[in-house]
């Protein structure tokens, strides 16, 4: 069975974010994935404080908050989905603080280890990235995170992406970007798009 951890980053509870990263969701649990979600506006957490028991002998986060679930069904994901509006350019701050959490993955020689993962070679990373301005603005996010994504073994990375979508419920006419998220979510848990 697929297992699918999905991080929404949206401070907004239902917005096209959460709607598009919902669709995706929805297709892969029909497909029999285990699909767990979590609103990352409803943790209690902080980003990485620079701890590094990861590095000096423990195997995970030394922080623990609300954010150690997260963390633990990242590491057991075949695929991890993460959704943001474009906050100042970039993800919003919550799903940023997130991610450098993701620090606590690399072994403790990351930096010259020949795989300085503890994640494996195997899992999908797909960014649902939801924007109000058009395609010519922010880019492709992926591009941005791809070292460290690199570095963290997802070698499967795919975007989702929907611009013009500003009031809550235009994502759901990006018939696009719906579509791209049922087929994909179809393709990596097994399917057939």
């Amino acid at each position: 069975m697929t297992r699918v951890a999905c991080l929404l980053g949206s401070p907004r509870a239902g917005g096209n974010s959460d709607m598009l990263a919902g669709v995706f969701c929805e297709a892969a649990a029909r497909k029999g994935a285990l699909v767990e979600t979590f609103a990352l506006r409803e943790l209690r957490f902080q980003g990485c404080v620079g701890l590094r028991q990861c590095k000096t002998g423990g195997t995970g986060c030394g922080l623990l908050d609300d954010l150690i679930p997260v963390l633990n069904a990242v590491a057991a994901a075949d695929v991890v989905l993460i959704a943001s509006p474009i906050y100042f350019c970039n993800i919003s701050g919550l799903l940023k603080q997130a991610l450098d959490r993701f620090f606590s993955f690399f072994v403790p020689d990351y930096v010259t280890a020949e795989d300085p993962s503890r994640l494996g070679r195997s899992k999908a990373f797909v960014l649902v990235q939801v924007q109000g301005e058009g395609v010519e603005r922010y880019g492709d996010l992926l591009d941005q995170y791809g070292p460290a994504l690199d570095k963290l073994g997802f070698q499967r990375r795919v975007l989702i992406r929907a611009c013009g979508v500003r009031e809550v419920g235009d994502v759901l006419q990006h018939e696009e970007a719906l579509q791209q998220a049922r087929h994909l979510a179809q393709r990596l848990t097994g399917g057939t798009a």
